[in-house]
């Protein structure tokens, strides 16, 4: 057997970069309190826009990817937790923001005032199952505008999303052998 018919055998292949996803989910974790902040000015002017449940989602998928590593469909199970999350804590926000300038105008003391006022969350745990069924539709529109603008973000994040790796063996299997070289001229 010559030099030249040797197999060359190929290099194993390079472990993958291992996703994090404890790390990723507290990173997309921070997207809580920004979008919540974010949503919150664009209630305030009096608008509800799908273009914050886009912006959450992709800040919540940027941030998961940065601090796992990579993203696999649990990370994008997380983005998408995280989004929802966000967006309904985002809207609550502003109901109680709704309340607090109604509660500081009626007072007197300002929406921050009234935000601040010990009596305040009493007096509206008391009030919201009055007020809750009026913001019902407010709400469907927030969902409606919160799906359409994450949809395409999130559904990306779950086609990029590499599936779980399975465990890599510890033993390398064997190389097939390699194939014998045919005789030359003149041998037999």
């Amino acid at each position: 057997m010559s030099a030249e018919s040797v197999v060359p055998v190929p290099a194993p292949p390079a472990a993958p970069v291992r996703e994090n996803v404890r790390r990723g989910a507290v990173f997309a974790l921070a997207t809580i309190p920004a979008g919540v902040l974010v949503w919150l000015v664009v209630w305030g002017l009096g608008f509800i826009a799908s273009i914050v449940g886009a912006g959450v989602a992709l800040l919540a998928l940027w941030l998961y990817a940065t601090g796992a590593g990579r993203m696999t469909r649990a990370g994008a199970v997380i983005v998408l937790a995280v989004t929802a999350v966000t967006l309904v804590l985002a809207f609550f926000a502003g109901i109680v923001l709704d309340a607090a300038k109604a509660l500081g105008d009626i007072s007197g003391l300002g929406a921050w005032g009234a935000f601040t006022d010990p009596a305040f969350w009493p007096t509206f745990w008391d009030l919201a199952p009055e007020v809750f069924p009026e913001y019902l539709p407010d709400f469907l529109w927030a969902l409606g505008f919160g799906a359409l603008g994450s949809f395409s973000t999130l559904r990306g994040a779950f086609a990029v999303a590499a599936p779980t790796p399975a465990p890599v063996p510890a033993v390398a299997p064997e190389a097939p052998p390699a194939p014998e070289a045919p005789p030359a001229p003149g041998q037999l």
